[in-house]
């Protein structure tokens, strides 16, 4: 009887665990896409400074496909669902952690 009380205590510690390195490493993941998202709108707010800073003129002239609008306007884009995508993960993983640490007693 003992045995097997060990045997599930080992298991939760284990899972446990399990569950706490998922969450930190999602943690990091979504820090890093958070950092890419942020460089993205960045990238695409300075590209738009620099078209409102020409000439009325220079603007006119100019076609969207003459500028990086279109590639920075993507990256942002798909940085944002990368980024929404690891808060999720993030988010959920916690809420598993937390969850089964509360379930087992852990503190």
């Amino acid at each position: 009887m003992h045995h097997i009380f060990l045997n599930t205590m080992a298991t939760h510690d284990e899972k446990l665990k399990k569950l706490e390195e998922a969450t930190n490493s999602s943690q990091v993941l979504l820090i890093e896409s958070q950092a890419k998202f942020e460089q993205a709108t960045k990238a695409l707010d300075d590209a738009k400074s620099k078209l409102k800073a020409l000439s009325p003129e220079a603007q006119q002239a100019l076609q969207v496909n003459d500028t990086d609008l279109p590639e920075l306007i993507e990256a942002k884009m798909i940085a944002e669902t990368e980024r929404d995508e690891a808060k999720k993960r993030y988010e959920k993983n916690q809420m598993y952690f937390m969850t089964f640490k509360a379930k087992v007693g852990q503190k």
